[in-house]
């Protein structure tokens, strides 16, 4: 099978990384469900035993249930929190991906093409800021944040995770800055021919969170 030339492998990395950034960003501020935007929402390649690796401020999340574990964490800091993204690079990993990548022929057959990029795996890496409380601005960060003041143990242990603060419930109007690196490969089930549309084409193998 023919590999995709290296200005391939960059331009559909950088249009895939242009896309994950908006989508993810926006539902991370607006509190949606992120488990579409990870490995474990492809059977095929939980089947090859495929999981999401997150690591936040050091903390690693458990394989099996890392990303509610992480809505968790996230729901944990109060609300509103913002992560605005300043800036983000992306490069190719590798050309063909092929965990979990299914048969050329028959039922659950991809339409992903490996010359034209359909099947590589890509890095990014993502600057930006959180802001807490009123500091936020913009509609991000509202939905799940959970109600009410009586939570500030929860609370505190969430923003301290994140970095914000020493252990304490965030200030409102506090920023931090951020860096945060994704690896992420196709999500071969949103490749197969009439495929649901709201499938992630690729998805995150691997998240590493700072703060700064």
């Amino acid at each position: 099978m023919a590999l995709p030339s290296a200005e391939t492998q960059a331009k559909v990395a950088s249009e895939a990384a242009q896309s994950f950034v908006d989508h993810f960003y926006e539902a991370l501020n607006r509190r949606r469900p992120l488990a579409p935007f990870y490995a474990s929402s492809s059977a095929r390649l939980a089947g090859a035993g495929v999981k999401p690796d997150i690591s936040i401020n050091g903390k690693v999340l458990s394989a099996d249930g890392g990303v509610a574990e992480y809505e968790a964490l996230l729901d944990a800091q109060g609300k509103p929190v913002t992560y605005e993204v300043s800036s983000f690079d992306a490069h190719p990993v590798v050309p063909r991906y092929v965990l979990g990548e299914p048969d050329g022929a028959g039922a659950g057959s991809s339409s992903a093409n490996a010359k034209d990029g359909d099947r590589i795996s890509f890095a990014v890496q993502v600057s930006g800021a959180v802001r807490y409380g009123r500091g936020g601005g913009g509609g991000g960060g509202g939905g799940g944040g959970g109600g009410g003041g009586g939570d500030g143990a929860k609370h505190s242990k969430g923003s301290a995770i994140f970095g914000a603060g020493d252990g304490k419930k965030a200030d409102e109007g506090e920023e931090k800055a951020f860096n945060e690196a994704f690896l992420l490969v196709p999500h071969w089930e949103a490749w197969a021919r009439n495929a649901p549309r709201n499938l992630r084409k690729w998805v995150i193998v691997s998240q590493n969170f700072r703060a700064l």
